[in-house]
């Protein structure tokens, strides 16, 4: 009975996963840390779209981290059909 919300919350976090931004600019702000140890995937995104002005190359990158969730996300509700169990009805 509790699948639906473990599956509810595995799509969100599964989401969420991919935003992670706020606590590596808080603490590096507009750099990278050292060694680029806070580069993750949407600091790399923010750089390249305002700290460099490559609003092309961010657009893609964005776009590529669109495509990703949401293909992320249709393999979950795919699967969601083999061990997600409603209680009424079939699907």
């Amino acid at each position: 009975m509790i699948s639906p919300v473990i599956f509810y919350n595995l799509v969100l976090a599964a989401i969420a996963a991919f935003q992670y931004f706020l606590t590596a600019y808080v603490i590096y702000q507009n750099t990278a840390g050292p060694n680029n140890a806070a580069l993750f995937y949407m600091m790399n995104l923010y750089k390249e779209a305002f700290v460099y002005y490559n609003m092309g190359y961010a657009s893609a990158l964005a776009w590529a981290l669109f495509a990703v969730g949401l293909a992320i996300t249709i393999g979950l509700f795919t699967t969601a059909k083999r061990w997600v169990y409603y209680a009424g009805g079939d699907t």
